[in-house]
Parts: structure tokens; sequence; C-alpha cells
């Protein structure tokens, strides 16, 4: 899978957070993302452009080190002149909607 999915990556324009790993950091990566979706859905119905977007939105989560504290269950967290609030399970919405396209979420017309 791994070769798939890097080969869907490396043609996304907006993907430098993954092209910037090692191969190692890599198989990581998607290895890491894939394993996340199974835990969530079933695994027939995995596209590789789902892993490949999860991949990412891990990336781009972990590059701004708030998803430790998600992880961990942290509902909010502040600070001086900082406050956030997570929601969510750490599942990209587009990666949610490919999955299941038919589901309404907020904000979408049903």
């Amino acid at each position: 899978m791994y070769e798939t999915v890097d080969e869907y990556l490396n043609k996304l324009s907006n993907a430098e957070a993954y092209t910037k790993l090692s191969v190692e950091e890599r198989q990581k990566a998607v290895f890491t993302a894939e394993e996340l979706l199974k835990d969530h859905f079933p695994t027939k119905a995995m596209p590789v452009r789902a892993i490949a977007l999860q991949v990412l939105y891990t990336l781009e989560g972990e590059s701004e080190e708030f998803s430790k504290y998600k992880r961990h269950g942290v509902k909010a967290f502040a600070t001086k002149g900082l406050s956030i609030q997570f929601e969510g399970s750490g599942i990209s919405p587009d990666v949610i909607n490919i999955i299941n396209p038919n589901k309404a979420f907020v904000g979408s017309l049903i």
C-alpha cells in the first residue's frame, strides 16, 4: 500500500510536509494513517486517496504540536492570549466524506 500512497502524494502540490520526509519516515506516516483509519472504517472501504489525505492531515497536526494534546483526550487548552478547543476524532473531515459520502455533517445540506 505504501508505494501507491507515496505515488499519489508525490503528485499533489500541497504535500511538502510529506515529501520532505525520509523514505523511512514516509513509510511510518503511511502505516500510521492506514492503521488509524482501520480503527474507524471497514478495511474494504479504504481508498488510496483517503489514506493519502489522512497522512497530510496527521502531518499538519503534528507540525503544530497540538495533536499530542488531542490524542491524550484534552478537550480545551488555554495559555496567555491563546485558547483552543478540540473537536473531532483525529480523522480528516475530507477522509470522512470520501469514505461515508452520504452522511450529513454540521454545515452540510441534507
